[in-house]
């Protein structure tokens, strides 16, 4: 067997092209999904925070016989002002998108707290990274 050549073991540069490509189209179509998984994981911590809060507005309103009466109030401010003197709340909670304790400047993440006097409804609105879409609107009714 003179004539046959032994074949050399390894890839060839078409095998090895295909597969990068290959990779290449996962990254494209996988990143941008896996950015977006940190922000809806943020985004679901609004709304604990949120459902905490509503909690303690609840609490609020059975001890007080009537909500909070403001309106437009972020949550640092409401907090302070209404759910940690009554000890419905400990501390101004913690907001998911910057790791510290809720201000009233946040735009990532913010709550804004509502009440309608004319049909005595409450509403804590959640809001998205962007500060502008709406996450969540929870009320009392």
């Amino acid at each position: 067997m003179k004539g046959v050549k032994k074949m050399k073991k390894g890839f060839t540069m078409i095998e090895l092209l295909v597969v990068m490509g290959i990779i290449g189209l996962l990254a494209v179509f996988l990143v941008p999904n896996l950015l977006g998984a940190k922000d809806r994981a943020k985004e679901t911590a609004v709304k604990t925070v949120m459902h905490s809060v509503q909690l303690a507005v609840e609490a609020y309103e059975m001890e007080n016989g009537t909500y909070p009466l403001d309106n437009n109030i972020p949550l640092e401010s409401f907090s302070r002002n209404y759910l940690m003197p009554g000890g419905y709340l400990a501390s101004v909670p913690k907001n998911p998108f910057t790791g510290v304790e809720y201000k009233d400047g946040d735009a990532a993440g913010k709550i804004i707290y509502n009440y309608d006097q004319a049909s005595g409804k409450y509403t804590l609105t959640g809001y998205k990274r962007n500060g502008l879409s709406k996450l969540i609107e929870l009320s009392n009714m």
